[in-house]
């Protein structure tokens, strides 16, 4: 018998979806131009620039590795996005509030600290977890159970509270620094003790050992993006006074694509394997705790269900909430309805910024809320309490309020691995109008294809001709280098007089030609000559056939000069 119960899982992301490792687009491997980033390797986009650019950046890079140094790397590369946007190996949709502040804040400075120094916005967009080979992201394992854990402990826990004195170690208003953090340094093993009693046992009889999820990859075989960059922001629950916003930018999987990925679940069976192993102690989770595929589903739509719709009421009445999505929730619910009872269908939370309430269990929850400064010490004042007071939202302008969105809802379909897949129609329709913007961005991309290609084959043979004339000159400059040493060396054997005959021959220029015996040059050859005469013969010889080519340099008559040279035949 197979000892797993074996499941194909569909995923279909709902809303924008960060599950991150770690990684960042810098804007020195990436330009922003025409909605898109383009992120592309350093090293190879070398042969998208010229010499005398690859020589600026040298001379950048040289620098003194200071705010000045980063601000002119940014600059450099976004003045030549042009030239670089060709060898792109990968190039996602960016909402237009980004693409406004990408080009407002690359090379810039956002603002001046008291000590004068200028603090440099780095425009670092945090990375999705994704397949270096294909760029697509990918959904860890670790964080799809992870959210299926959750909802399995909250159901455990059914609400109850922590004990008096475990919920003392939360209450930290007017307390000594000391006891703080005292109290702060407990609040782990608070939960590790919650763990094990829940699951009653330690990590070892933990029932979540017996579920096996795999990464799920993309799968989606369209030509259309599988991520964008947006703003998460900050916005407060309920109708206070604003304060200074909180936002960031990140790439996020797109809502609303239907099946994009694909994992698998096995559920290990345990039946049949004693309890107790040979030291006569428990080897097996609790039986009533060995959770099994229906369980997963029932109790993680429980759980995530209701968060969902709550979020979504308090979204729609501060008018946050894009009632484009909105009512694709209802139809969804409505839609999903019978495949949700059959346990055929759940929902997931999963990623950055999936709030506090669905990441934490009903009834323990104490989530840090950070307060205004002390005014008199300046430390950060804070507090813990049962519910959050903000949402983090995707959207596409750092200042929006309406029409944002949640992140991290994720729809998962449920099918024995034996089986085959079955498709649903009507999931796949009711995702159809939300891939307007991405279907654009995809032909956009498909018409640029080409110039971008023509300009990738004409930088590689500029590059290329740029290389062959380098090689050309550094050629003549080793043949020059050669010659230059060849000359010195004859130099250093020659006497005096062989140089001094040599230097004459760089008199014969055109501007002593024709001259005559008017000419300096004719009185310093007769007197070089005359100095001849206690010279060996073949000096003398030397400067009898430098002086001919001299005096016929200066188209002085042979009878003129033949006495002179016939002084140095002696």
């Amino acid at each position: 018998m197979n000892p797993f119960a074996c499941y194909r899982l569909h995923f279909t992301p709902l809303s924008p979806i960060h599950i991150g490792a770690g990684e960042s687009y810098e804007p020195t491997n990436y330009v922003i131009e025409d909605g898109a980033l383009h992120e592309f390797d350093t090293g190879a986009a070398m042969g998208a620039l010229s010499g005398k650019d690859r020589e600026e950046l040298l001379r950048i890079a040289s620098g003194k590795p200071n705010a000045d140094m980063l601000k002119a790397v940014q600059r450099f590369f976004f003045e030549r996005r042009d030239a670089l946007k060709p060898w792109a190996v990968n190039r996602i949709p960016v909402l237009p509030g980004v693409a406004e502040f990408y080009a407002s804040r690359v090379g810039q400075t956002t603002q001046r600290k008291g000590n004068g120094k200028d603090e440099i916005n780095k425009l670092a967009i945090q990375r999705l977890a994704h397949n270096p080979v294909s760029y697509k992201p990918v959904l860890f394992g670790s964080s799809l159970k992870g959210s299926m854990r959750t909802a399995l402990l909250d159901k455990l826990n059914n609400r109850n509270p922590l004990s008096r004195h475990d919920a003392e170690l939360f209450q930290l208003e007017g307390l000594p620094d000391y006891e703080r953090k005292r109290r702060e340094r407990s609040h782990s093993s608070v939960f590790k003790k919650l763990n094990e009693k829940l699951v009653q046992g330690s990590f070892e009889l933990d029932p979540l050992r017996l579920l096996q999820i795999s990464d799920a990859y993309w799968q989606a075989e369209d030509n259309l993006p599988s991520a964008q960059v947006c703003f998460a922001v900050d916005r407060k629950k309920q109708p206070k006074v604003e304060k200074k916003d909180l936002y960031h930018t990140l790439e996020c999987v797109l809502g609303w694509r239907y099946r994009a990925f694909s994992g698998q679940i096995n559920v290990q069976r345990v039946n049949g394997i004693s309890e107790i192993g040979r030291k006569g102690q428990r080897q097996l989770p609790v039986a009533d705790l060995r959770f099994d595929m229906a369980q997963v589903t029932e109790t993680c739509n429980a759980f995530y269900w209701p968060i969902l719709l709550m979020e979504n009421e308090v979204m729609r009445n501060r008018g946050y909430l894009d009632p484009d999505w909105d009512q694709s929730i209802q139809k969804l619910l409505e839609m999903a309805r019978s495949k949700l009872d059959q346990g055929q269908v759940f929902l997931l939370r999963v990623g950055r910024h999936s709030g506090a309430e669905s990441v934490t269990l009903d009834g323990v929850r104490n989530v840090k809320i950070l307060l205004e400064k002390d005014k008199d010490t300046g430390k950060q004042r804070y507090t813990y309490e049962p519910k959050t007071r903000t949402l983090w939202l995707a959207a596409n302008d750092k200042d929006q309020r309406t029409n944002l969105l949640p992140f991290g809802w994720l729809l998962v379909e449920v099918e024995p691995l034996e089986a085959p897949a079955r498709d649903w129609p009507e999931l796949r329709a009711l995702c159809e109008p939300h891939l307007t913007a991405a279907r654009a961005f995809a032909a956009k991309l498909e018409s640029q294809q080409k110039a971008m290609e023509q300009a990738r084959v004409a930088a590689e043979a500029q590059r290329r001709e740029e290389e062959e004339k380098a090689r050309r000159a550094a050629e003549q400059a080793a043949r020059e280098e050669r010659e230059e040493a060849e000359r010195q060396a004859q130099l250093a054997a020659m006497s005096k007089e062989q140089r001094r005959v040599l230097d004459l021959g760089k008199e014969l220029t055109p501007a002593s030609k024709g001259k005559g015996k008017g000419h300096a040059l004719f009185v310093k050859l007769r007197d070089l000559i005359d100095e001849a005469s206690t010279w060996s013969p073949e000096d003398k010889a030397l400067l009898r056939e430098a002086a001919a080519k001299a005096y016929e340099h200066l188209s002085v008559k042979k009878d003129d000069y033949k006495k002179l040279l016939r002084s140095l035949s002696a």
